[in-house]
């Protein structure tokens, strides 16, 4: 499994690959920089978006346009005008807050977790946005909210607050969008290293990019480290599957936070790198607004 460097795009925080089945095409967004990435690997097409608001995650719709969670609220963006429609705020009483990563579940809900901007305070919480416009809040007390991973069989949700250091999951009940108890299913507590967004392959296996920790694992459904990818930069920040088959790994990195010495012994610091990764993925699902 040779990781190969796909765009060496030097992103402030890269974040949010997602594949679309559709076009056939990776989307993720630099949020420090307001820019959205649309790359079409058979070709390398790479176009570029300027977005007006700070954007955390994306998802294609039904209607071939974009939901975008921004900093104030959801909006729907067209790629082809550059229009942006709101569609509901967010959290517009918690102005030190912002949305961070989020992902549509298989039903096609759009979730979305939210996180104390200057990364101090624990008041992230774990949203649910229906097709229908209806926003409810699953879970709160969290730092900085990531992963959002559901297992194939539609047993399991997975997410992470990365403040805490742990991957949770969840038991799941797709009909109602309603989450059971959750148990510890990957702690790093005593290492320097922080999870940050996953992904789940066909076999039931949780890939998780680890911020400060070079490196992506993949875990059994037993928690267990089944593999190790080894990055070269410190800060990957997420991962997705994608290409014709599902099979290539996405991975997204980060400069921010780093010092320059630092980021001189990482030259692609900030990229975004494939691998084949030997398993396939499960197919995105397009959010039912």
């Amino acid at each position: 499994m040779d990781l190969t460097v796909v765009v060496d795009g030097a992103n402030m925080l890269g974040e949010g690959p997602l594949w679309d089945p559709a076009s056939q095409r990776l989307f993720w967004l630099d949020i420090l920089s307001q820019k959205l990435f649309r790359l079409e690997p058979e070709s390398g097409d790479l176009e570029t978006y300027d977005l007006p608001l700070v954007t955390t995650a994306a998802s294609p719709t039904r209607q071939g346009d974009l939901i975008l969670a921004c900093v104030g609220g959801f909006h729907r963006y067209d790629l082809t005008t550059g229009a942006l429609t709101k569609l509901a705020d967010f959290e517009a009483d918690t102005p030190g807050n912002r949305p961070n990563d989020g992902k549509v579940d298989p039903q096609g809900r759009f979730w979305i977790g939210s996180m104390d901007n200057a990364e101090e305070n624990v008041t992230g919480a774990l949203y649910s946005f229906s097709g229908d416009g209806v926003l409810t809040k699953h879970l709160d007390g969290i730092g900085i909210t990531n992963t959002f991973a559901w297992s194939p069989d539609g047993a399991s949700f997975y997410h992470a607050d990365s403040m805490a250091q742990t991957i949770w999951r969840f038991p799941w009940d797709g009909a109602t969008g309603t989450l059971g108890a959750r148990e510890d299913f990957v702690s790093l507590k005593g290492t320097d290293r922080y999870p940050d967004g996953s992904c789940i392959d066909a076999e039931g296996f949780l890939w998780n990019a680890q911020w400060n920790g070079w490196r992506v694992v993949r875990y059994a459904p037993d928690g267990s480290e089944d593999r190790v990818i080894e990055i070269p930069t410190a800060c990957p920040t997420s991962c997705m599957f994608g290409g014709s088959a599902l099979d290539t790994l996405y991975i997204t990195s980060a400069r921010k936070g780093q010092t320059d010495e630092a980021l001189a012994q990482q030259p692609h610091a900030g990229a975004l790198f494939a691998l084949e990764a030997g398993v396939k993925g499960v197919a995105e699902v397009l959010w039912n607004g």
